[in-house]
This record gives structure tokens, C-alpha cells and sequence, in this order.
């Protein structure tokens, strides 16, 4: 009886330790890289810093909030084309969160 008290016992364990996904890893795994969002999508028009020359804004001290950045990325603005049907929104706000980063520096 012991035996298979013990036996169940290891059983459990290793199959509560197997089926979950540490939480740092889990958030490593869905966290998308702006930087590379942007240079493969962006700096063409924007530079490589967002800083290109006087035919496109500066994103370094645009005016534009994240939500606006959103707007922006997502429908277009002025002669700048929408990526929504390019990138997702997970993409667009990563990109988003990038040029935000930029004007706490």
C-alpha cells in the first residue's frame, strides 16, 4: 500500500511540474521586438532612430501620445500609408511602445 501510495504521490508531482509555464518565460515568448518591427517596416521612410530628415517628423519629440501613435500607425496619416492590414495590433503597439521610449529619453 505504501508503494503505491508513494507511486501516486511522484506521478502528481511530475505532472504538475510538467503542465505549467513559468510566467517570465510565458511573457518572454510574447513580448514583440519594436526595434525590429520598425527597421523592417518603418525606417525606410523614418531613418533608422526616427530621425530621418525634414520630409518626415521627428518621432524622437512628436507630439503624439501612445494612443495616437496607435491611430497613426494603424490608419495612416498624412502621406504615411496604414498598416493595419501589414501588422498586427500586438506589432503596431509594440512599435508604438518603442517611439514612446524614445521621448522619456
Amino acid at each position: 500500500m505504501k508503494k503505491i501510495m508513494f507511486a501516486f504521490v511522484v506521478i502528481v508531482i511530475s505532472i504538475a511540474s510538467c503542465s505549467k509555464k513559468s510566467a517570465p518565460t510565458a511573457a518572454k515568448e510574447t513580448a514583440m521586438d519594436g526595434a525590429a518591427i520598425f527597421a523592417n517596416n518603418c525606417k525606410g521612410c523614418h531613418g533608422a532612430d526616427g530621425i530621418k530628415d525634414s520630409r518626415t517628423p521627428n518621432l524622437h519629440t512628436i507630439a503624439l501620445d501612445k494612443a495616437g501613435l496607435v491611430n497613426s500607425i494603424t490608419h495612416g496619416k498624412g502621406h504615411m500609408p496604414a498598416f493595419e492590414d501589414k501588422l498586427s495590433t500586438a506589432e503596431i503597439s509594440a512599435v508604438a511602445d518603442m517611439i514612446v521610449g524614445w521621448h522619456n529619453k
